[in-house]
Order: C-alpha cells, then structure tokens, then sequence
C-alpha cells in the first residue's frame, strides 16, 4: 500500500541512507594502514580550537622529524571533541606512514613530545591492531562508539591530511582494475558520495608514500 505523501518514504528512508554514508567513512579508514591510535588532552586552560589544532598538527610535524619521515608522508585522521563527562576539549587520532620497526619507541616518543609541548598534559598512546582492524574499531580509535559511527555527521567532525583521500583513491584504481567498485565513494541511487574530511579545507597538504609507490606502479 503506498503512502498519500511520497514525503513521508523519502523522510523515512533518509536516516538509513546517512547512517550507511557513515559507515561506509569508517569502512574507508579501516583499509588504512595505521601505526598508533593516541588520546592527546590539555593541562589547565583549554586553548581555543584554532590554536588546539595548531598545537596537534605541530605535535605531528615533531613527530615525523623524530621518525626521519618527511611530514607530508604521514597518514592522518583528527577528530576532536568535548568529554561527555568533563566537557573538556580534546583529541583522538589515527597516525600512520610512519615505517617504524620499533613501534614501543614510537609510543614513548609521541607521548614524551605531546607531554613536552602543552607543559604535561596527558595522552594516551597505543599501537593499532591491525588485526581489529574493521569499521567499529576505527570509530573506537577516534573516540566514537557504533551509535555516533552510524551518525551521518561522525565524517564532519574527521579532519583527514591529503594522504588519506590520495592513498584511498590510489588503492581504488588497483581495486578497479581487478573488477571491484572500489570505496572512495559510494553509489547511492545514482549519486556518488565522496569521502568526507571534517573540515572544507585541510590543515595540511601531505601525500602518502603508499599512495606514490601505487601511482607510480599504475603510471
């Protein structure tokens, strides 16, 4: 039986379509080949976003000085948020291109320079098992859990460097080429929905080194 406002159907089946969108982002981000996964906070006075996300994306530059990579191959997923508890600002991130082999060195040396830069502050740092690796899991990692991964809004609040769209979309066209659809965007009734950053500009500029040795295989 069909309904007397077609309105009603496009209205029902539109919370099903964003949670599928959002699913799909966390589905993309766990094909990733992430490192560590870190909790980074703020001792005292939480600084304002801009100067928050400032502070973030130098903690990474330092970071990839202190791996010997060059910081426009890092692999970069920011998402930052209020506790529900405290209400305090904070981050969660996934990092990787970092090509460590000693990955309790790389966790002892991001806490101590995040530790070094906001005078103390508290972060957790923890390598990525890859093994988990899957939707649910990565939404784990950036401090979401399976009700807010289902949200369409959970991509907008994801900053992603460059390297990510990059390196999804390098692996795509390997995928489509062996017959696949790839995931670096989405068919929805005929309409392609792309990965999503949370921001309309990016911080950062970078480029995966995965992604290049892909490009250049392909070229």
């Amino acid at each position: 039986m069909t309904t007397k406002n077609p309105r009603i159907d496009r209205d029902w089946r539109e919370p099903i379509r964003r949670s599928e969108v959002a699913t799909d982002f966390g589905i993309t981000l766990a094909r990733v080949q992430w490192d560590f996964f870190a909790t980074p906070t703020f001792a005292g006075t939480v600084p304002k976003p801009q100067i928050a996300y400032g502070l973030a994306w130098r903690w990474l530059q330092e970071l990839a000085k202190r791996c010997g990579r060059p910081y426009n191959r890092l692999l970069i997923a920011l998402r930052g948020e209020e506790g529900e508890e405290t209400g305090r600002f904070h981050f969660h991130c996934l990092v990787g291109g970092t090509a460590t082999r000693n990955y309790h060195t790389l966790l002892h040396q991001a806490e101590w320079l995040w530790k070094r830069q906001t005078g103390g502050a508290r972060v957790d740092v923890r390598q990525y098992d890859r093994s988990l690796a899957g939707a649910d899991y990565v939404a784990k990692c950036l401090g979401a859990n399976a009700y807010e991964l289902g949200k369409y809004s959970f991509a907008n609040t994801v900053t992603l460097s460059s390297s990510i769209y990059r390196l999804i979309a390098a692996m795509d066209r390997v995928y489509e080429r062996r017959g696949g659809d790839g995931h670096m965007k989405k068919q929805d009734g005929g309409r392609s929905v792309p990965l999503r950053s949370g921001r309309d500009a990016l911080c950062d500029e970078t480029s995966s080194q995965v992604a290049g040795m892909v490009a250049s295989a392909l070229a």
